[in-house]
């Protein structure tokens, strides 16, 4: 069995045993209702972290998304709120936001050579500060925070009908795609090759410059997508939207299988790991515990996951080295 399809079996278990859990513990977790707004409240940063997946595979990171997700959503807001532009024009403005901050990942980390996690750090720190730049303001010049009352915005917040909300289907429609852009186009297998080992990916005629910016404006578009899902459900920006996200998203990843180190994880993979988040968080909160407890029990939970990652990839690592080793003492011994 693969390796990759073996973590993701691992990650699916751990899964199913906190959904057996919290079923046998409290009768209103495995409901309909409940089950439905699970998986809305999953969708924002399950799209987010559908981006922080390509980065990673790379063998990169993405701590601005959240940033970047917030100043997507002050600018729409802004923009609606102080000028007669058309929907259309301020989806535009905001998309186009996006891939520029996207854009200034990828070129500071593949053309300045800056790491990962310092350049991203840094323009987290940048799309912060434009938020506040962007913010709505009162007469007296405070920031405030002003409901979008606007149809079309407000819909996408909505649902089926039977519980089913859009975001929902949103986020595993991004998810498929993404499967499908990793697993079956040459884009795709370039970020694998990347992550798994450069050298050899550049010998062999990938390049770095291009593939890094590939994630980077990837994970921007889900940062894009998740700003319309959070407007849709929340109708309203603050100065602190999007603040802890990235950290939710790249939590999400590794749980789902992600390696740090790169060239191995997928979207199905991110999907679990977000349902996985979700549903802890959720499961915990039908105990009453009070907020400090519960992230707590959270955090505890996910360092658990980490540490087992990271106990299961070296495991993994020295598997195949024995492996290739033996096969080299039977080739040679033939």
């Amino acid at each position: 069995m693969r390796q990759e399809t073996l973590r993701r079996i691992i990650s699916f278990a751990l899964l199913v045993i906190l959904l057996v859990i919290f079923s046998a513990t409290s009768d209103t977790f495995l409901t309909a209702n409940n089950i439905m707004n699970l998986l809305r409240e999953c969708s924002v940063v399950g799209t987010l972290a559908i981006g922080v997946t390509m980065c990673i595979i790379t063998g990169g990171n993405d701590l601005s998304c959240g940033a970047l997700l917030g100043l997507v959503s002050m600018v729409i807001a802004n923009l609606y709120h102080y000028t007669a532009f058309s929907l259309e024009l301020i989806l535009a403005v905001g998309l186009l936001t996006a891939l520029l901050g996207g854009l200034l990942n990828g070129i500071c980390i593949s053309v300045l050579k800056i790491p990962d996690f310092v350049a991203t750090l840094s323009t987290g720190m940048i799309f912060t500060g434009l938020i506040y730049l962007f913010a709505i303001r009162n007469e007296s010049g405070l920031i405030t925070s002003e409901t979008i009352r606007n149809e079309t915005i407000a819909s996408w917040g909505g649902s089926f009908g039977n519980g089913l909300y859009y975001s929902t289907v949103v986020f595993f429609v991004v998810a498929i795609i993404a499967q499908v852009y990793l697993k079956h186009t040459k884009s795709g297998t370039y970020l694998y090759a990347m992550g798994a080992n450069r050298k050899s990916a550049e010998y062999s005629g990938i390049s770095f410059v291009k593939t890094k910016i590939t994630a980077f404006m990837i994970s921007a578009g889900t940062a894009f997508i998740g700003a319309l899902l959070l407007l849709g459900r929340n109708r309203a920006v603050e100065t602190a939207t999007g603040t802890g996200l990235e950290f939710q998203a790249i939590s999400a990843t590794v749980i789902g299988g992600c390696a740090f180190s790169g060239g191995r994880g997928d979207a199905i993979g991110t999907v679990i790991g977000v349902l996985f988040m979700q549903v802890l968080r959720n499961g915990i909160l039908k105990y009453n515990f009070s907020t400090q407890t519960q992230s707590v029990i959270s955090g505890v939970v996910i360092v658990v996951m980490l540490i087992f990652d990271a106990y299961y990839n070296e495991y993994m690592q020295k598997k195949t080295t024995k492996a290739s080793a033996v096969a080299r003492e039977k080739k040679a011994v033939n």
